[in-house]
């Protein structure tokens, strides 16, 4: 039996002093059981996307170079290197990143500064997935793929220092990159496991013993699954046989989990990921086809019928793995774009209208920094929007949402010297 818990309430700490929060939309995320209020984008938030007419000048030349950073098939099965993770930490925004030397660094700064500060968390050697980072109660916990295919997990108390790491899972138990969440004082972790299975455990309290339940057999998962708390039960979703879109559900204190696919086969071409939010589960993948669009799919809480939504964004279309988070109101899709662009859509519930804005000042077509390896992640502090990713010069970057400008802000919190 899982002991997952309520969902956990969204901080709502400024990222800076003075700043007004008008941090943007966030569509209708949700649960298994929730209900679907999707409202407009936000108002007044400017639209910076990319103009249409350079980009076609130049895209030609540019082909050959977006090809490597913006594949066009489904997901590859390995985790891509530098894919940070990032979440709030007693009221601070912490962020994850696997280093290119498969260790494991953890980084922090005290919320409306930046001056960020950083720490292995684990020797080279040791993290052969992308980072999934979590707050528990009194406790930061990050979940990687570790040596040998296992699952591993390092945790510390919040102020503390040092890391305590811990087998969840031996050799050969995890396939991709894992995901790691709270549900009120328990850990719970879905993983790929072997044999393209799916695989659920958790803890009651951090340090405490690990409990495994299999949520679907092998031959049913082929991409880093995503979980979210909703009300009294935990979502799963993943990439199914053939791009399918597969949801998993289960109530807390059971070990049955039930299924539903929310596209069939040849649907999706990305791991998705997925919030709870307002009543309704929400969950974001790259499509197939030519045009790479981004798909958002909607349920209310107790209902099997999804809802398709077509996302705007970049002019040549997404790549790579998304991130979502729910904003007070609404929800965030984040994204790679091709040729460079670091993308952020949003809407308020209700509404069924998304904004997009393009954060990179540059791009291949335009200039450097622009989107590096890796897939983005994004949280919510305060009500402010922070965004983690690496940029094309493999430096680590920390993006938030200035309310009074009505712009994104960023920062460097390492170089790739340290990465």
């Amino acid at each position: 039996m899982h002991r997952s818990g309520s969902f956990p309430g969204r901080p709502r700490d400024r990222r800076r002093d003075g700043a007004r929060d008008q941090a943007g939309p966030c569509p209708a995320p949700g649960g298994r059981d929730a209900r679907r209020d999707h409202r407009a984008g936000p108002g007044g938030r400017p639209v910076r996307a990319i103009r249409k007419g350079a980009a076609a000048a130049l895209a030609v030349a540019a082909l050959a170079a977006a090809a490597a950073l913006a594949p066009g098939g489904p997901a590859a099965r390995a985790a891509v290197v530098l894919t940070p993770a990032i979440t709030v930490a007693d009221g601070n925004t912490v962020i994850a990143v696997q280093t290119s030397g498969d260790g494991l660094r953890f980084y922090w700064n005290e919320h409306g500064t930046n001056t960020w500060r950083g720490e292995q968390v684990a020797a080279d050697g040791t993290t052969f997935s992308a980072p999934s980072i979590a707050q528990v109660g009194d406790f930061v916990v990050i979940a990687v793929q570790g040596p040998g295919g296992s699952l591993d997990l390092y945790w510390q108390p919040n102020g503390g220092t040092g890391w305590t790491p811990q087998v969840v899972a031996g050799p050969d138990t995890t396939s991709d990159a894992p995901s790691v969440t709270a549900d009120r004082s328990s850990v719970i972790i879905a993983a790929e496991g072997a044999q393209n299975s799916l695989d659920f455990y958790w803890a009651a309290s951090v340090g405490s013993a690990w409990h495994q339940e299999t949520v679907a057999g092998p031959g049913t998962t082929y991409s880093a699954p995503s979980q979210t708390v909703n009300g009294n039960s935990v979502n799963i979703a993943a990439e199914g046989p053939g791009g399918s879109l597969d949801f998993y559900w289960a109530v807390n204190g059971s070990s049955t989990w039930a299924s539903e696919v929310v596209a069939g086969p040849g649907a999706i071409a990305s791991a998705p990921a997925i919030t709870a939010n307002d009543g309704s589960v929400n969950v974001a993948a790259v499509l197939t086809g030519t045009a790479s669009s981004m798909g958002f799919y909607w349920a209310a809480n107790g209902t099997t019928t999804w809802t398709e939504e077509i996302l705007p964004g970049p002019y040549f279309g997404f790549y790579g793995t998304p991130a979502i988070r729910t904003d007070t109101g609404g929800v965030h899709v984040v994204a790679n774009g091709k040729f460079g662009v670091l993308s952020d859509d949003a809407t308020f519930n209700g509404t069924g209208t998304w904004q997009f804005t393009a954060l990179t000042t540059g791009s291949i077509l335009h200039g450097s920094p622009y989107v590096g390896p890796g897939n983005p992640a994004v949280t919510m502090n305060d009500g402010i929007e922070n965004i983690a990713n690496i940029g094309s010069d493999r430096n680590l970057y920390f993006w938030w949402y200035q309310g009074d400008g009505g712009y994104f802000v960023r920062e460097v919190v390492d170089t790739s010297a340290n990465l």
